[in-house]
């Protein structure tokens, strides 16, 4: 079967493309909602082409100035999606480059908390030309989502998939992100968990204006985990996205013996007692990890998933107290805490991105200056 040419987000699976000699008649168009659409030709008339070739224009140009697009994705919720979309941009701005961060997690967005952004004056406003100009969290470093746009951070977002995909629409291709750096070197997306229409419609517009760099796809050990996350890597496959690497998230739980709390069976707090005896009798304790595993790993786990699909394994990142603390604050954890074993991981995924997909060295602060 024929590769289907920019099929709607709400096709059945085996589109044959609205521009098709056959859509709308093909088997596979049976029950799709626009199959009457299809066979009527609305999609290939001069009017319906005039206004594709217009979007993907504006889509190409919306992305003149980014050097790389990297979707973070998994199919299963709770595995630290917007966690490490927005440490990654913190490590990324951290280190010089300019990075903007779109959350299109509509329905949740938290992004805007873990970068520090998300007080009253943080809204988008519309340019001169009618761009959207993003919340800047750093000069190099900006970001976007509805929940600038939503009266208040307790608004719930209650839409179907058509709104949501115009909303996408426009974030791709009204937001500017020249900002004062002149562009992007690279440009993350958080995403919702699952395979729904946020990533159907964010794939294909960002594959109308050729801007897929690839995707780094997040896990949690176990097979409950895995089984929803090699969902999303199939996705990754069907729809050509490149997976750049996976991420196992919260492999293990460390702690300090020192920043333990220590119980009796019956749930009494014996930590100052504790303490005080190990600082007494071995003091060199205090400063060892308590390590324990938060999940039963399942099989060969995320390294084994990562070979199967051919990929690489980026490594595993340990739950930190520490670094939900920063997502609640909106802070850099590699720059608050690093020397921790977390922010170790978190620079050495960073380090295979930049390694993945490099960019020209540019010092952004001088073309600040110069601006």
């Amino acid at each position: 079967m024929a590769e289907a040419d920019n099929p709607p987000s709400n096709a059945n699976e085996g589109c044959v493309g609205p521009t098709s000699d056959s859509a709308g008649k093909d088997n596979a168009c049976e029950g799709c909602p626009n199959q009457n659409a299809c066979s009527s030709g609305a999609f290939n008339s001069p009017e319906a082409q005039e206004k594709e070739q217009k979007e993907q224009k504006a889509l190409q140009n919306a992305f003149e100035n980014v050097s790389h697009v990297v979707l973070v994705l998994s199919g299963k919720g709770g595995v630290g999606k917007s966690t490490l979309s927005a440490q990654i941009c913190h490590a990324l701005s951290g280190r010089g480059f300019a990075v903007g961060l779109l959350d299109v997690d509509l329905c949740g967005p938290s992004i805007p908390r873990m970068m520090g952004v998300a007080h009253q004056g943080a809204v988008v406003h519309r340019s001169g030309s009618g761009a959207w100009t993003p919340v800047y969290a750093a000069p190099n470093l900006a970001v976007m989502s509805i929940s600038f746009l939503l009266p208040d951070s307790d608004a719930a977002v209650v839409w179907r998939g058509p709104r949501k995909n115009a909303l996408i629409q426009q974030f791709l291709t009204d937001t500017d992100w020249e900002g004062d750096t002149g562009g992007l070197d690279y440009l993350i997306i958080d995403t919702p968990p699952g395979t729904s229409d946020e990533h159907i419609s964010t794939v294909q517009f960002l594959q109308k204006a050729g801007a897929v760099s690839g995707a780094v796809v997040i896990t949690t050990p176990e097979e409950v985990s895995m089984a929803d996350v090699r969902k999303e890597l199939n996705f990754c496959e069907k729809t050509k996205v490149p997976v750049l690497g996976i991420v196992e998230n919260m492999a293990t739980y460390q702690k300090k013996m020192s920043d333990l709390t220590y119980l009796r069976q019956d749930g009494s707090d014996v930590t100052k007692e504790v303490l005080l005896k190990i600082k007494e009798n071995c003091p060199e304790l205090l400063d060892f990890l308590a390590c324990s595993e938060v999940f039963p790993a399942s099989g060969s786990g995320p390294e084994g998933m990562a070979k199967r699909y051919n990929t690489s394994h980026w490594g595993k990142i340990p739950l930190d107290s520490k670094l939900c603390q920063c997502c609640e604050l909106g802070k850099s954890f590699v720059e608050e805490y690093p020397t921790s074993l977390a922010a170790k991981s978190l620079n050495n995924i960073v380090d295979n991105l930049i390694h993945a997909l490099p960019v020209e060295t540019v010092d952004h602060e001088d073309s600040m200056q110069e601006t």
